[in-house]
């Protein structure tokens, strides 16, 4: 799913187990929500911080910070490559 087919949507996925988290914000599940859903095609999320910011009307920070706490929970996974972020879901999710 690309960007653009973003607000074709009716609805966003978040998973269970981080829905049930009781460490993690509300801004945080909703950001796991959007990378689930986004993730759906390819099998990995690409969107920039500044794309998801916009987004959830938040700043680029809050996004890096939600992203740091997904990934200590293991609920997600990124790779760094030239030019490019993928963000993978953990295989419970």
């Amino acid at each position: 799913m690309n960007n653009s087919d973003i607000t074709k949507l009716k609805h966003i996925e978040v998973p269970t187990i981080v829905l049930l988290d009781e460490e993690l914000s509300s801004t945080t599940k909703l950001l796991m929500g959007l990378i689930n859903t986004l993730s759906m095609q390819e099998g990995f999320c690409y969107a920039s911080n500044k794309y998801l910011s916009n987004l959830l009307k938040v700043s680029k920070r809050t996004i890096t910070s939600c992203i740091t706490s997904l990934r200590t929970k293991k609920y997600i996974r990124v790779e760094n490559e030239p030019n490019i972020r993928r963000i993978y879901l953990a295989d419970f999710c």
